[in-house]
């Protein structure tokens, strides 16, 4: 008795079995959903119709990383590896583990002891420690200058997921264009009737802190209002007197660029009896993963995490197969953005 052999799945089964159209099927594979504002659950929806009906993408690069799977490195900066869906990295990690097995690649996760400064190293002993893996994705808050210089000198192929640059060095990363989205955030905000703008921002000023504060001040020249001070500073260095200062000169909105910094602000106006949104809005410029803030509805930008970390991972095995190709190797992705919750028009 023979068996005849299964006929090849097609992009349209593939279509069909998540329910959706061809074009989205298309735009999933080759690594543009992101760009097309496809939902998480609907690239996850057609990976895993993919990978139920076998479907192989055509075109010789995806054919060279199926027929031999890569050993891709994930390695942290900090610990940062998550206990629970709440956490900031869970969405980063979960969308380089769904991309990876698209890709038909492994992962394994680089850990080291940390430095005295508490950042994790990448040499120790004059020896690259990701060399086991073919490539490597780097991501953290803290990242280490000088290991990344090192490693572009060394032509190891990484990609960082966040925007980093280094002095002297053409690194890949995969970030959010924060600089935009905070740009669109005010657009929003003076369609409301704002006027008057408070920025708080963190006390580190790495690219994500300066692009969102760009888009700010960029946003707010462009329609001709005045660009406040900021205030960059740790949580205990704020008082009730700077808020008071700000609501003296007018201001009815303030763009908050981490969760702590939220804390102490919305501890402040209860202080002071202030009602959000009625006597001052607030906006923060980092989606709030734990949700533990109070407000039921939080106005916020929203980090494509998981799109970051699928990106990443198409383009790490771009750089092991065709490293010479003719793709960008430096990606900002769009954010979205609600004013939902804390936000409203000003008094």
């Amino acid at each position: 008795m023979s068996t005849s052999r299964k006929s090849a799945s097609r992009q349209a089964d593939v279509a069909r079995a998540a329910g959706v159209s061809q074009s989205t099927v298309s735009m999933v594979m080759n690594g543009t959903a992101d760009l097309g504002r496809i939902s998480v659950d609907t690239q996850r929806r057609v990976l895993s119709a993919a990978r139920r009906l076998q479907y192989e993408p055509t075109g010789q690069r995806r054919a060279a990383v199926r027929a031999t799977p890569h050993l891709l490195g994930v390695h942290t900066f900090e610990p940062i590896f998550p206990t629970s869906s709440r956490d900031y990295y869970f969405e980063f990690l979960r969308g380089i583990e769904e991309q990876a097995a698209a890709e038909g690649c492994n992962l394994v996760l680089f850990t080291a002891s940390p430095n005295d400064e508490g950042v994790r190293r990448i040499y120790r002993d004059d020896t690259n420690g990701l060399q086991q893996a073919a490539g490597s994705l780097l991501l953290g808050h803290h990242a280490d200058r000088d290991d990344l210089a090192r490693l572009a000198a060394e032509g190891y192929p990484f990609v960082y997921v966040g925007h980093r640059e280094v002095p002297g060095a053409e690194i890949s990363y995969v970030g959010g264009d924060y600089r935009t989205a905070t740009g669109q955030i005010v657009d929003d905000l003076v369609a409301l009737g704002h006027r008057t703008f408070a920025y708080l921002g963190e006390e580190t000023r790495d690219e994500p802190q300066v692009d969102r504060w760009t888009g700010f001040a960029g946003a707010l020249e462009r329609f001709d209002l005045p660009v406040p001070k900021p205030i960059f500073d740790h949580p205990s260095g704020l008082t009730t007197g700077w808020l008071d200062e700000a609501l003296t000169a007018g201001t009815t909105v303030v763009l908050v660029e981490s969760v702590s910094l939220l804390r102490i602000l919305l501890a402040m106006a209860r202080l002071r009896g202030l009602a959000i949104p009625g006597d001052l809005s607030v906006v923060l410029l980092v989606d709030d993963a734990a949700n533990d803030l109070g407000p039921a509805s939080l106005a916020t930008l929203q980090i494509p995490r998981n799109a970051m970390g699928r990106r990443a991972v198409r383009l790490l095995t771009n750089l092991l197969t065709d490293p010479d190709g003719d793709y960008d190797r430096q990606i900002l992705l769009p954010c979205a953005h609600s004013l939902e919750g804390t936000v409203g028009p000003p008094r």
